[in-house]
């Protein structure tokens, strides 16, 4: 039961259902060959490496590779927590608001939360860069790459 923490093993499973979920929504369009495909089947290698990594250990009878938590390890994974709730929410909110707005008020949320000192500067910085990236990157791809984003559902006139 001890050897089931291990890094190795826990790596290959979470690669495994990565793989998995990104595989479910491929289809035959000319779109989902290339990237895609080729990302997944690198995860897949990647994952297959990994569980084979895991079993020669143990089949040498080396010590396992588990993980610890430490008080560093706890506070690190309720940032990622945090920011995988942010993303999430940011998924919902998007096809409501639209994807500029939603994608600002992500920039905004996960800055601010990340921000470590709350000093007035910060809090200043934390909404001021991600506007100026927000309207940077606005400019840039719909102005020179064109590219078409979702559009507001809630507010659509």
């Amino acid at each position: 039961m001890n050897g089931l923490a291990d890094r190795n093993l826990l790596t290959a499973l979470m690669l495994f259902c990565v793989s998995v979920m990104f595989s479910v929504g491929s289809s035959s369009d000319p779109k989902d060959w290339a990237f895609p495909l080729l990302a997944n089947y690198v995860t897949l290698g990647i994952a297959i490496a990994f569980l084979v990594k895991f079993l020669w250990a143990t089949f040498l009878k080396h010590a396992p590779d588990n993980i610890e938590m430490t008080a560093d390890s706890r506070v690190s994974a309720i940032d990622v927590v945090v920011s995988l709730i942010i993303v999430i929410g940011y998924l919902f909110v998007m096809f409501g608001l639209g994807f500029w707005p939603a994608s600002l008020a992500m920039l905004i949320l996960t800055t601010l939360y990340l921000t470590r000192e709350r000093t007035a500067r910060n809090i200043r910085m934390a909404f001021i860069v991600p506007v100026c990236i927000a309207i940077i990157a606005y400019l840039i791809f719909t102005q020179v790459f064109y590219v078409p984003f979702p559009e507001s559902v809630w507010f659509s006139g």
